[in-house]
């Protein structure tokens, strides 16, 4: 699985990290992270711990015409060149909790997740526990990261599958 991460998902596993819940190895043992030049700029930029940049594969802008049409509708750089790499295929995923680059990519049909719609599946993949994605589905809630809806939608997920 690949995975493309923007700037501001990669600040909130920082903070994920700096609480102890998780281990930025996990998410690189989990699949092949991938980020633009861009985003690696302002990954250096804001001093992201939690990025390894000698374990991430950077990618160069793949498609022309979204990009440029992204940059038309006011996307930065950086997360224009992420939807320039953007997939229909689901062995690669963009994570991001901005909701425009989400609504964005949909158009295209590309994968795309919220950063706790990809711990879920790392439950569903055995590789986190339930009991931590409770947790970090709490801290994202009061980080206002993730709205009260989907606070409750994972709640349920794992009501469900006890």
């Amino acid at each position: 699985m690949n995975i493309l991460i923007d700037t501001c998902t990669w600040l909130k596993l920082d903070k994920l990290t700096n609480l102890n819940l998780i281990s930025i190895d996990l998410i690189y043992n989990s699949a092949e992270i991938m980020v633009t030049p861009d985003v690696a700029s302002e990954l250096e930029y804001y001093n992201c711990n939690s990025w390894r940049k000698e374990k991430t594969l950077f990618l160069p802008i793949k498609n022309d015409k979204i990009y440029e049409e992204a940059i038309v509708y006011n996307f930065d750089k950086a997360d224009a060149s992420i939807l320039s790499n953007g997939s229909k295929d689901f062995t690669s995923i963009i994570i991001t909790e901005d909701r425009n680059l989400i609504q964005f990519a949909k158009i295209y049909k590309f994968v795309v997740q919220q950063l706790i719609d990809f711990f879920r599946f790392l439950v569903e993949l055995n590789i986190i526990t339930k009991n931590l994605l409770s947790k970090i589905n709490k801290i994202l809630r009061e980080i206002k990261n993730i709205t009260a809806k989907k606070e409750r939608q994972i709640k349920n997920w794992l009501a469900e599958t006890r």
